[in-house]
């Protein structure tokens, strides 16, 4: 079975293009990674401060080699400053298509 996981960021005011542009910067070489079955960045239109990440993964290992990746090691790295929260959630996939 699949690894679905949903990521929620929400920019401190005034950090939301930053924001934007840095969790972009990681999509495409994201998708080359093996594993990944589908990955994008979506921003909230209720509220345009929350980003979320929807994504697929073939198995907890490929996750785990992305979070290890360089990409997102930089990410780590720069998004703290500019969030006041983030949610990750890794679920278990019931029905239905690519997350």
């Amino acid at each position: 079975m699949t690894l679905p996981v949903v990521a929620i960021f929400v920019a401190k005011p005034g950090f939301e293009q930053k924001l934007e542009t840095l969790l972009c910067s990681v999509v495409e070489p994201t998708l080359r990674e093996e594993g990944c079955i589908s990955y994008q960045v979506n921003r909230d239109i209720a509220n345009p401060r929350r980003f979320v990440f929807t994504e697929e993964w073939q198995s907890k290992a490929d996750l785990d080699r992305h979070l290890a990746a360089p990409h997102l090691r930089m990410l780590a790295e720069q998004v703290p400053e500019l969030i006041e929260s983030s949610d990750v959630f890794l679920l278990a996939k019931l029905v239905g298509g690519a997350a």
